[in-house]
């Protein structure tokens, strides 16, 4: 169920017979003749408003049935990144990680979650749009012991609800990776490691909206998921899906010819946030995307 309307992303020649239209039951927009594309951008354009206050024009506007409304929707229009300039532990936390510190503060933005309140512990890396903040999300700097034993996520993602744009209806590092082509991995720490061109989606799920926006946005895309094998299923099972909605893919398993020790023994590393930085000069020059 949807609306037509002449579609404001075909401007040569103009789309005059109605192409575009929205989903209203699931937000979704997409056009016959040039494809799919983000409902934030395809609204920012017809509304002329700036996209920060699409969600809440949203809400201020839409019409659903109470049975029908079952998806939470993001509603704030700006946000205050949380946090402190990295302490200590959060500074030697990535270090024995393997980050250079310094240029991951200025590059990404990242903050420190403190030792008190909703994102102590924590990495808190940013999510930005168009240079506007829209999310974040917090990576644990306990150990895997600590996690399991008071048992919270190793990543936690401000709420939809708070949230400018949902951190599952974007993608992280996409203000840095502007080509026409980009890596997609799991992780923000995969992100951190392997640099621009390089966004994730905060998991092995990407939904088809998402996809769209892969669309959209990029000509290539090379899936790069976790060194395990329903990581590397899912990242096929998204190959698929992009290729069948015209994007060019490689599924790359990164992280197999290299290896690290593990209780004594030499394994294959398991995610790309594993990597050195010297291992990711050599997969991108592989990738032809130095």
């Amino acid at each position: 169920m949807g609306v037509n309307i002449n579609c404001p992303f075909c401007s040569d020649p103009p789309d005059k017979h109605f192409n575009g239209g929205f989903n209203y039951i699931s937000p979704r927009y997409s056009c016959w003749r040039c494809g799919g594309h983000s409902w934030y951008d395809a609204l920012e354009k017809i509304l002329n408003i700036p996209f920060n206050q699409v969600s809440k024009f949203i809400q201020d506007y839409k019409y659903i049935a109470p049975e029908k409304e079952t998806k939470r929707t993001a509603q704030a229009q700006y946000l205050d990144l949380p946090g402190y300039h990295l302490n200590e532990q959060e500074k030697q936390y990535l270090i024995n990680r393997g980050f250079n510190v310094d240029y991951i503060q200025d590059k990404f933005h990242i903050r420190g979650g403190g030792i008190a309140g909703d994102w102590a512990y924590r990495i808190i890396l940013p999510i930005y749009y168009k240079n506007v903040l829209v999310s974040w999300t917090g990576r644990s700097i306990l150990s895997r012991e600590e996690i399991k034993r008071l048992g919270i996520p190793r990543y936690k993602n401000l709420s939809i609800e708070q949230s400018v744009i949902a951190p599952k209806d974007i993608f992280f590092n996409l203000d840095n990776s502007t080509k026409d082509y980009v890596i997609l991995v799991e992780g923000a720490f995969d992100v951190l490691k392997l640099n621009s061109d390089c966004i994730c989606s905060l998991g092995t799920s990407v939904t088809p909206e998402q996809e769209l926006f892969l669309k959209e946005r990029y000509k290539k895309i090379f899936i790069c998921f976790d060194n395990e094998y329903e990581a590397q299923e899912k990242a096929r099972h998204l190959g698929m899906n992009l290729s069948s909605i015209g994007m060019s893919v490689e599924v790359v398993n990164i992280c197999e010819p290299f290896t690290k020790i593990e209780d004594g023994k030499t394994v294959p590393k398991n995610d790309p946030g594993e990597l050195t930085y010297n291992e990711v000069s050599i997969i991108k020059k592989e990738l032809d995307i130095l």
